[in-house]
Order: C-alpha cells, then structure tokens, then sequence
C-alpha cells in the first residue's frame, strides 16, 4: 500500500492463537475498510506467528511482525503507535471481538468534532468459551469541555479500560508518554487523553470483551503474572500504584488548567489513595521484602 489510510490498526499479541484468528475475522468483517492492520506478535511459541503470516499473505491490509524476545505488552503497544500512518489508530486486543458496525460509528463520531481525541463503543462481556458474563463498566463517557473535569474522573476511575481499545486520534496519542511499563498504566494514558479532549462512549454494544484464564482481568490479582504481562519480566517496575499515583499527579502539575484546580485535583487523588490504602501498603511490604 503507497497511501496511507485513515485508520491503523494494531494487534498487539502473545501466545493468541486461540482467539486471535477470531479477532482479526471480526476487523476484516467491518463496514469501514479504509485502514491498514498491523499485528505485533511478542515473541509468541505457539501458532500465533503462522496465524498472523497466513491473514497477512491474503489481505494485503495486512502485516505481520515479530519481536525477537517478549519486550512486554506496554512495548509492544507502543511500537504498534510509532509504526502507525493513519490520521486515526485503534488497538485491538487478540481475544476481544468487534461488530461489524464498530470501527464505522467510531471514525464517524470522532471525524465530525475536532474536540474528540477518542471514540469506543459500550461492551458485551463473555468468559473463555463464550458464555455471558454479568459485568458492569460505568465507561469513559467524558464529554465536559472542562479538562480539569475529565481529569477528575481519570483520578478516580478505578474500573474496566474497554476505552483504551478505541479509535484515537494519533496526533494526540504521540502527544502522549503513551503506555508505561506497569499494571495500570492505561490509567495514566486515559488520563493523559483526558487532558487532551473528550473521550466518547457510543452506547451501542459494539465490542465483546472475553475475560479468560489467560487474560489480563483473568489474573488481576496475580502480581508476578502481571508484572510479567506488562513489562516481559517477573523483576519488572514494582509498586505499580505507587508509579501510578506518581504519574498522576505529575500530569495534574503539567495540565493547562488553573492553579487552584490542579490544588483541587491533588487533593482528590490524595483521598483517593487513602481509599485505597490496603494496596499501597502492599506494595510497601512488598518491597521491604525484595
């Protein structure tokens, strides 16, 4: 391809050859085909790599590369955004699926108002096999032309990161630190965008989300496996929330917003994480015991 397309797309993987073909079909079936999709496999040992190469030798929308060791899954995120030449970017998990609709209402939503750095769609939950889960995510619908107000929600939100997986805008993406090597670092990012512009929830359930053994929801409350999963290594960047909350209240400091609010704001995330004490102070263990 010599022109670049609207939307890039970027399929982040390691070890998805159950679902991964799944999720590719479900790109490959949507009304909105001006894009291209990339399809970063880390390091993958099982069929992930005869997947990505079989899809990509018969759509020429298509490509395949290979991390030559697993650099974990906040790297290989963002080689996805530096390798991207569409106006627009969506990450797309390699066991979720989208409805054919999905990429159509988001491109349109988020090209017909220059305040919106992103657009996704409400999800539908399902386990490893399928079957419906009763989850409930209150979502990112952020749309206060008052960045301090969006910022306040980012501070806050401690539920389901569905958002990040929609379309952005990718000048305002690299505008970003993009994704950090710790459990968590998608708040730091969806708080970053905040800052930038509004965030969109289209309402119709346009995305289905599997949470599974072998996902990241799956092993939530494993602290090696997730240190594993963000960064590639089990001696990766500990005290994730503590990195986090660091991380936050830089970007209350650096936001265009006035000084009283960003007072306003640090004394929110202060309270927040005293709600949250119990993990803080795990993490301290934690490291009193490296």
């Amino acid at each position: 391809m010599n022109s670049a397309p609207l939307l890039t797309i970027g399929v982040p993987v390691f070890n998805g050859e159950r679902y991964l073909e799944a999720a590719i079909e479900s790109v490959l079936a949507q009304s909105f085909g001006d894009y291209e999709l990339i399809i970063s496999d880390n390091a993958s040992t099982d069929g992930t790599e005869a997947i990505g190469r079989a899809v990509a030798a018969r759509d020429g929308r298509v490509s395949y590369r290979r991390n030559p060791v697993n650099i974990g899954l906040a790297a290989n995120f963002n080689l996805l955004v530096h390798a991207a030449r569409g106006r627009l970017f969506k990450w797309a998990a390699a066991d979720d699926v989208l409805r054919p609709a999905y990429l159509e209402r988001c491109v349109t939503a988020i090209d017909g108002d220059p305040s919106i750095v992103l657009v996704y769609a409400k999800a539908d939950f399902e386990d490893g096999s399928g079957g419906s889960l009763d989850l409930h995510d209150p979502g990112w619908h952020l749309v206060s032309d008052d960045a301090a107000a969006r910022l306040s929600y980012a501070i806050r939100a401690g539920h389901f990161v569905n958002a990040i997986l929609g379309v952005i805008r990718t000048e305002s993406l690299r505008r970003t630190r993009l994704m950090p090597p710790y459990q968590g670092g998608d708040y730091r990012l969806m708080a970053e965008l905040a800052v930038l512009g509004k965030l969109v929830e289209i309402p119709e359930r346009l995305y289905v989300r599997r949470v599974h053994e072998a996902s990241s929801k799956g092993n939530a409350e494993d602290v090696v496996w997730m240190r594993q999963y963000w960064s590639g290594s089990p001696t990766g960047m500990r005290a994730a929330y503590w990195h986090l909350c660091g991380d936050l209240a830089g970007i209350v400091l650096r936001a265009p917003i006035p000084f009283a609010r960003k007072g306003v704001l640090l004394t929110q995330l202060a309270r927040t994480m005293g709600l949250r004490r119990t993990r803080l102070l795990s993490e301290l263990r934690e490291l009193a015991h490296v």
